[in-house]
């Protein structure tokens, strides 16, 4: 548990020999043990919003009825069922990302005739998405969540806080926040350490190395749009 913790930190502070390290690895055990932390942190999110009677879907007044439908309209699954559903679908989802992003990245880094093997892209693009992810994504949904739900009184105050029911100041800045540090903050630095990382172990040139993350992390956003509400 401390190496994974000095991986996670070391993504932080150095990532460039931090990646070089996890490409020295034998296994892919820490990547699955990282991946295997959004998941936990979803599941306890729910835990702790059941625990106060509160919503884990804050989305919930946005969204149509049925929120899912897919096989052709086939498939369909109701705005009251989708939670439970979609923390069934957490560790495939868990899954799919450690495979795709690595996979579409090797793939792609072989018209540069990249150097670097499977295992060491898991790891290291491993570590390149998902601390961003744990470091913004999940800590703010555990300050912002259900604290500010019960502070304030109003069970899906993010979304409202978006739409301007706490006032324009609030809207604003809470908008910026949202848009600018939770996303696109969030998004811009995967990408970077994604690079970093691509460009470390597969030894092509930078500009391609950034070409091949953009691809593979969008190859991810696909599912990401699909699922998440």
């Amino acid at each position: 548990m401390r190496q994974l913790i000095r991986y996670f930190w070391g993504t932080i502070v150095r990532p460039g020999a931090t990646f070089d390290a996890l490409a020295t690895e034998r296994s892919v055990r820490w990547a699955v043990m990282l991946a295997c932390l959004p998941v936990l942190q979803v599941w306890g999110n729910m835990a702790l919003h059941a625990a106060f009677g509160l919503d884990w879907l804050g989305t919930r007044p946005m969204l149509s009825d049925p929120t899912f439908v897919g096989g052709f309209g086939h498939l369909r699954i109701g705005l009251a069922h989708w939670v439970p559903v979609f923390a069934g679908l957490m560790p495939l989802l868990a899954f799919l990302n450690l495979v795709i992003i690595p996979g579409v990245a090797q793939l792609m880094s072989r018209l540069w005739r990249g150097q670097g093997a499977f295992e060491q892209m898991v790891n290291a693009l491993a570590f390149a998405t998902l601390v961003p992810n744990l470091v913004i994504a999940a800590t703010s949904e555990w300050l912002f969540s259900v604290p500010l739900a019960l502070l304030s009184g109003h069970a899906y105050w993010w979304v409202e806080a978006m739409q301007g029911k706490f006032g324009p100041t609030v809207s604003a800045i809470w908008n910026f926040y949202v848009i600018g540090v939770y996303a696109v903050f969030q998004y811009v630095w995967a990408i970077a350490l994604g690079s970093i990382a691509i460009r470390r172990i597969q030894r092509i040139p930078m500009g391609a190395a950034i070409l091949t993350m953009l691809v593979s992390f969008a190859a991810s956003m696909v599912i990401v749009t699909t699922f998440v509400r």
